[in-house]
């Protein structure tokens, strides 16, 4: 997919300046937003953070054990939703960069958003044992709207607040670290409603979701005001957007655009199959279902002190090659799972394999969201059109088709290998091999397939100084020129 002459792009081309008029593009170290103004920023990828995870990784189990919902249906819902995705992301990411405003940014969007996934979480959390495909495939499709119409938005304000090449990295580090944080309300609920005698167990139930319901209506509203009334909006210029019709031309123009979204793909595939059966493998498989919150608190703190290390290391040997190095480490520490006897004393092992994989695994939430932000100025600079929330939504899509391979592998698994998630099942050791290889070898397979879209990507941190150097100039000779 490269060329001599891709990886050289940035550095070695001189490019003319395009029709469209560019206006402020800051030096980089014009914008450093404060402490303060990130933390304000990814607020509200707290409340977001604790509702993402359990919908994808835990709920669709639920559902097939407490209500009618079958695991076809729930692997044909995943198809359902991801072509909802496939129509409402770029529409999303069109429209949230042809709107948005000096005043206010892409504030609105995000606001909107919120409010449309708070009233959906709260549906989808009741979890009703009557409950059939129909009623989930509802309210998850009204989800996955309101999240991307919050998502794409967020992650394109976060792109606007600096042009530095490390301060992005610190800036979707902090909004890596909220997400975090917001998983440990979901993580850490089971066993605090298990010790103020509110459940009988510490396992993930339909009592616990529908407590879970309660603090998302009134988390999000909450973080969401603070944000729009006091985060700054960041760089709001009026640089041309495109569009419709030119953003797949553009796409299949923008060689380090391809080779990241490749990557994405690729690696997203083994993400899904790890995120859909994380709570069968330990609640079926290993039969520890009364410790996965424990398991989560784990995990959530592993990847929550590793977010900080992996925005450092990219300061020091830049993020495309962070973001290998990451992804080799990760797609080694499934493998000891695999050789975890089920029972009881499963917990301790599994406890030290997750941190592992966790810590590793923080790189997906830094290193790729930030060298996105340098994508879209690639664009800019070449064809002078900004499509950052664009090519967010495409990245929040390929994350949701890639989150669906997941739900096919429900389908795989009981086709092929026979294998129940249902209460009481008992499954053959063929049936149970098939979990082993879908869930400790497929994830990290699929990593080491995308490493070398990634190795030696071309924009690295000297290509991007060239790039905003370049903008600048642009800049500077358009405002002379302006100067009657």
């Amino acid at each position: 997919m490269t060329t001599a002459s891709t990886t050289s792009a940035a550095s070695t081309t001189p490019v003319a300046s395009p029709t469209p008029a560019l206006s402020s593009v800051p030096a980089a170290s014009a914008a450093r937003p404060g402490t303060l103004a990130m933390l304000l920023y990814v607020l509200p990828t707290v409340a977001a953070g604790t509702v993402v995870a359990p919908i994808t990784a835990i709920l669709p189990s639920l559902y097939a054990k407490y209500t009618h919902v079958t695991l076809a249906a729930l692997g044909s819902l995943f198809i359902l939703v991801r072509i909802v995705d496939a129509v409402s992301d770029p529409l999303v990411g069109y429209w949230s960069d042809r709107t948005r405003s000096v005043r206010y940014g892409r504030k609105p969007w995000v606001v909107a958003g919120a409010l449309i996934t708070s009233v959906s979480v709260w549906f989808l959390f009741r979890i009703p044992p009557a409950a059939g495909i129909g009623y989930l495939a509802i309210w998850s499709v009204l989800f996955y709207i309101g999240y991307t119409v919050h998502e794409v938005p967020h992650m394109a304000w976060g792109s606007e607040l600096t042009p530095d090449y490390a301060q992005r990295a610190k800036v979707f580090s902090f909004r890596a670290m909220a997400d975090t944080a917001g998983g440990f309300i979901y993580t850490l609920l089971p066993p605090v409603l298990f010790y103020l005698g509110v459940t009988a167990t510490t396992e993930y139930t339909p009592t616990v979701f529908h407590r879970l319901g309660y603090a998302v209506l009134i988390l999000f509203p909450l973080m969401i005001t603070l944000a729009a009334r006091f985060a700054p909006p960041g760089d709001v210029g009026t640089t041309a957007h495109g569009d419709l019709r030119g953003l797949l031309s553009s796409t299949l123009r923008n060689p380090p655009l391809l080779r990241f979204l490749a990557a994405y793909i690729v690696a997203g595939a083994g993400t899904g199959v790890f995120a859909a059966l994380f709570f069968p493998y330990f609640d079926s498989y290993l039969h520890i279902g009364d410790k996965v919150a424990y398991l989560l608190l784990t995990a959530m703190i592993a990847q929550f002190v590793s977010q900080p290390f992996w925005a450092k290391v990219v300061t020091l040997i830049g993020k495309h090659r962070c973001w290998a190095y990451g992804w080799i480490a990760n797609s080694l520490f499934l493998l000891p799972m695999a050789f975890i006897k089920p029972g009881p004393s499963a917990l301790w092992p599994v406890l030290a394999t997750t941190a592992l994989y966790s810590f590793t695994n923080g790189v997906s939430t830094v290193a790729p969201w930030s060298l996105l932000a340098d994508v879209v100025d690639y664009e800019i600079l070449k064809r002078g059109v900004d499509r950052a929330a664009n090519y967010y939504a495409f990245m929040l899509f390929l994350a949701k088709m890639t989150a669906s391979v997941g739900g096919l592998v429900f389908v795989f698994l009981g086709a092929v290998f026979g294998y129940q998630i249902a209460e009481g099942a008992v499954n053959t050791d063929f049936a149970n091999l098939g979990m082993l290889l879908a869930f400790c070898v497929l994830p990290g397979a699929f990593q080491l397939l995308a490493i070398p879209f990634i190795w030696n990507f071309p924009i690295d941190r000297r290509r991007h100084a060239i790039i905003r150097r370049r903008l600048q100039r642009r800049e500077a000779l358009q405002a002379r020129r302006a100067v009657p």
